[in-house]
């Protein structure tokens, strides 16, 4: 980078290019705060950070029909010890149900046990393509809070990227 030259992030909405950190668009205002990861392209090619999502051992995901109560829900992530459960609307993810929204907004109200799981769960879930970078999942992982986070195929549910997949594969490529 010459001197003085500052990186840029270009606009997904219009292609302008906008200083780095900037959180809107200065030409169509679109919220850019959501690109803080580097494109793989300016990722050393030989960097691990560069390798995609999908050469991980990712987790497989539990998901559940929308219309499901939450007591479905809670039962399918205890019956194999999961924190998280995607809900489906057909094959499209509508939103993330996990073990933060149990103890948040269901524990010690065991009324809600046959609501419907959309009532409590977060919707429109943040999800990661599996040709996504693994910069990009540290970062929307690291930013968002994240503990679990629907991997993508062609639009369809994937697998689940988990903070404990992400701990092994740092372990197994820094610390071995």
């Amino acid at each position: 980078m010459a001197i003085g030259q500052s990186n840029v992030v270009v606009c997904p909405s219009c292609g302008a290019e906008n200083i780095e950190g900037t959180d809107t668009c200065e030409n169509c205002m679109a919220d850019l705060s959501s690109l803080d990861v580097p494109p793989a392209s300016q990722l050393a090619s030989e960097s691990e950070l560069a390798l995609p999502i999908g050469s991980v051992r990712i987790s497989p995901a539990r998901s559940l029909q929308a219309g499901s109560t939450v007591r479905e829900a809670v039962a399918l992530m205890a019956a194999d010890a999961g924190g998280a459960v995607v809900v489906l609307a057909g094959l499209a993810i509508v939103g993330i149900f996990t073990e933060r929204d149990v103890l948040k907004k269901i524990a010690g109200t065991p009324e809600r046990l046959d609501d419907p799981v959309e009532a409590y769960m977060t919707p429109d879930p943040a999800v990661l393509r599996e040709d996504d970078p693994m910069a990009a999942a540290l970062n929307k992982m690291g930013v968002g809070g994240f503990r679990h986070m629907p991997i993508v195929r062609d639009g369809e549910l994937a697998g689940m990227l988990t903070g404990r997949d992400v701990w092994a594969w740092v372990m197994g490529r820094y610390f071995n």
